[in-house]
């Protein structure tokens, strides 16, 4: 491994590395993974933080992102919707103008959510003319428990065999930078999975 002067190796964190380019030092973001069908690991690069010198220490990259960014929970809610194609023609069929309501607010409380949640997740992008702050009457609060469980059952079939997939498809997220969408990384089998289980996270229209 090389060696850095101290006044270089202070800024190096866990989950970064030092790239020593022409007498100059580059800090970048990283972590690791096995390659697969091996049992070595390599070191994948997420990204470059800042030059570091002697005398101004670690200067960070310059932000070339406008305007806010946007996080929003998707792996485990669009898996969800992908599910539930069924389920929201017969909500159409049963509440007409009230069903995407039902079915989206069905979805947050089977994925373990509330109302509360439906602003951080990419069913408000899928659904953008939803509002759950309205009241619900007494007939939709019945279809909505009954859309949560169908949900729930759906999903749990899905999960059969792994409980881990749902924790994984939790950490999938839409980025909104610069008005751009960017899906981050699916952590390992997921892809898999999804086809495997024929799941389009586009979900039913």
């Amino acid at each position: 491994m090389a060696e850095y002067p101290d006044w270089v190796t202070k800024h190096k964190k866990k989950g970064t590395y030092i790239n020593h380019v022409n007498g100059k030092y580059y800090l970048y973001a990283a972590h690791s993974e096995r390659v697969p069908g091996t049992n070595k690991v390599r070191r994948v690069s997420d990204g470059y933080i800042g030059r570091i010198t002697e005398e101004d220490g670690l200067i960070l990259a310059r932000d070339k992102v406008a305007g806010d960014v946007a996080v929003y929970d998707y792996g485990l809610h669009m898996t969800a919707l992908s599910l539930s194609g069924n389920i929201f023609q017969g909500l159409r069929r049963e509440f007409r103008g009230a069903a995407e309501r039902i079915l989206v607010l069905g979805i947050l409380l089977a994925a373990g959510g509330t109302a509360d949640a439906f602003d951080a997740s990419y069913l408000s992008k899928v659904f953008p003319d939803v509002s759950l702050a309205r009241e619900f009457t007494q007939k939709q609060e019945t279809g909505v428990e009954r859309c949560k469980k169908m949900v729930a059952d759906k999903l749990s079939a899905a999960f059969a065999g792994d409980a881990r997939i749902s924790a994984k498809l939790s950490r999938v997220y839409m980025v909104v930078v610069n008005n751009k969408e960017y899906l981050s990384k699916k952590p390992e089998g997921v892809e898999a999975w999804l086809a495997e289980h024929g799941i389009e996270w586009e979900g039913p229209r």
